[in-house]
C-alpha cells in the first residue's frame, strides 16, 4: 500500500459571494492512490489527488484555481488529467478531460474548484487522476519529491501543497 499525505490548509474566510461567509475552517489535499511501475514501462500508471473540506457541510468557492504538479524523480507525465466533478450540481459524476499542459516534469491545468456549494450539500472530494510513465533510466525505489502546488488569482493564494510518490521497479 503506497503512503499518502493529508495536508490541511487554512481556506478562505468568505466564498465568492460576498453574503454567505464560509465555516470551513481547512482544505485538505490528499494522494489518495501512487503508482508502481517498472522503469521504462509505458501504460496506465496513475496519481490520484484529492481535495475536501472540514467541516464536510461548509462552503468553499474560491473560483479557478491553479494545479502545478511536479512528478516525482523517475517519472513523467503523460499528457492527460481528468476530474470527477459536476460543474452544475457539485457533485461526483464520470471522469472528465481537463485541458493540461505539461512542461519538463510539471503538469498544470486550471479549474473553478467549488466543493460543497450544491443544494443538497455535496459531501464529495474533488478528485483528479493524473497518468505518468516511469523514466528509462530511473532508479528501482520509491520517490516522494515530486509534489503538487494549488494557487488561487492574486487577491487568493491558497498555499495548499502535497508531496506525490511513486514507486519504480527494476
Amino acid at each position: 500500500m503506497m503512503p499518502t499525505e493529508t495536508i490541511m490548509t487554512p481556506a478562505l474566510g468568505e466564498t465568492a459571494d460576498s453574503d454567505v461567509v464560509s465555516d470551513v475552517k481547512t482544505v485538505t489535499t490528499r494522494q489518495e492512490s501512487a503508482p508502481i511501475g517498472r522503469k521504462g514501462e509505458k501504460g496506465f500508471h496513475i496519481f490520484t489527488i484529492t481535495l475536501g473540506v472540514d467541516p464536510q457541510g461548509g462552503k468553499y468557492e474560491p473560483g479557478v484555481l491553479k494545479y502545478e504538479l511536479k512528478a516525482p524523480s523517475g517519472w513523467y507525465w503523460v499528457k492527460f488529467a481528468s476530474y470527477y466533478y459536476d460543474e452544475k450540481e457539485y457533485k461526483a459524476t464520470a471522469a472528465k478531460i481537463l485541458d493540461a499542459t505539461v512542461e519538463g516534469r510539471t503538469l498544470s491545468f486550471s479549474l473553478d474548484s467549488h466543493l460543497n456549494t450544491g443544494k443538497d450539500g455535496d459531501k464529495t472530494r474533488l478528485c483528479f487522476t493524473v497518468m505518468a510513465d516511469p523514466e528509462k533510466d530511473a532508479e528501482a525505489k520509491l520517490t516522494s519529491d515530486g509534489k503538487v502546488t494549488v494557487t488561487g488569482d492574486a487577491g487568493k493564494k491558497i498555499p495548499a501543497v502535497i508531496s506525490l510518490s511513486g514507486v519504480v521497479t527494476a
